[in-house]
């Protein structure tokens, strides 16, 4: 039979939960940790409502020793994954990159129903590529990309294209890794470059998506001066063609798009005559080889 202090932790639980007030919620959540400093859930939801990134690590952290004290092993098991979740982008964004790498690893090694319940926007797979890219490790990236071949989204597509230029310089394979990834989101590398504008409201899941995937893997540019005038110079040819750029722009990016060594590929593909979709481009550029010396 529950105790008094159970009972009522379980009602104000169910009202922080139904509040839509970040305010109240707070209020709710410290009085149910008067009641117990050590209540799992009041702690998870407590750092989802505190803005301060440092902050909510501790919180986080103390939220993962308390949840030792879950009798049920499924629920204890759940509510640490929902805890790792939660820390794998604080962790990264405060630069604790080794401690988010080990928290995406509780996520990618949960039993299959658990992850893909916890992975549905594909958030942990997208950083766990992003962290082994900013430790450099290009041969456990290709390895698992390889191994992983079934899954081809940007993220995979992206983390696989870095490595193998990385590892081979390879202008020849690397080209066709470049256009398998820009076939998946063509809008993705023109907000890694700034071309495009940070999207407002009412835009697609698509729009947001490509944003926000950008906003994770823009920096990887920064990693060699090779890799990035390889990326520019294919983004730019594939701009141009598609009708992106316009008036001193495009003279602007003709004129980057030149000094890169891609003025003779963009010249042999104006003549040929291609339809007005992003796709057909896409692979009419693949076909010719192009970026591939």
């Amino acid at each position: 039979m529950k105790n008094n202090n159970q009972s009522r932790i379980e009602q104000l639980l169910i009202m922080a939960m139904n509040s839509e007030s970040e305010a109240r919620t707070l209020a709710i959540v410290e009085q149910i940790l008067e009641l117990n400093p050590d209540q799992t859930e009041a702690l998870i939801l407590k750092a989802d409502n505190t803005n301060q990134e440092s902050k909510r690590v501790k919180i986080l952290e103390h939220a993962l020793k308390s949840v030792k004290n879950i009798s049920d092993p499924d629920e204890a098991q759940m509510l640490e994954l929902l805890i790792y979740k939660r820390l794998e982008y604080t962790l990264y964004s405060i630069g604790k990159y080794d401690e988010a790498l080990n928290a995406c690893m509780k996520i990618l090694e949960a039993p299959e129903k658990i992850y893909n319940e916890l992975e549905e926007d594909g958030g942990t797979k997208r950083l766990y590529y992003r962290l082994l890219i900013e430790r450099h490790e290009w041969q456990r990236i290709l390895t698992e990309t390889m191994q992983d071949d079934s899954e081809h989204t940007p993220v995979w597509a992206y983390s696989r294209l870095i490595a193998a230029f990385m590892i081979s310089h390879d202008r020849k394979i690397c080209s066709r890794m470049f256009w398998d990834a820009l076939i998946l989101s063509p809008e993705i590398p023109f907000y890694m470059l700034g071309y495009n504008p940070e999207p407002g409201d009412n835009e697609s899941p698509e729009v947001y998506y490509a944003f926000n995937f950008a906003v994770i893997y823009y920096d990887i540019l920064s990693i060699s001066d090779d890799f990035r005038d390889f990326f520019t110079r294919g983004v730019i040819l594939f701009g141009l063609l598609s009708n992106r750029f316009d008036g001193r722009e495009r003279d602007y990016m003709l004129d980057v798009l030149d000094a890169l060594g891609g003025w003779d590929e963009y010249e042999k593909m104006s003549r040929i005559l291609l339809e007005n979709d992003d796709r057909a481009i896409i692979e009419a550029l693949a076909a010719h080889k192009c970026l591939s010396e």
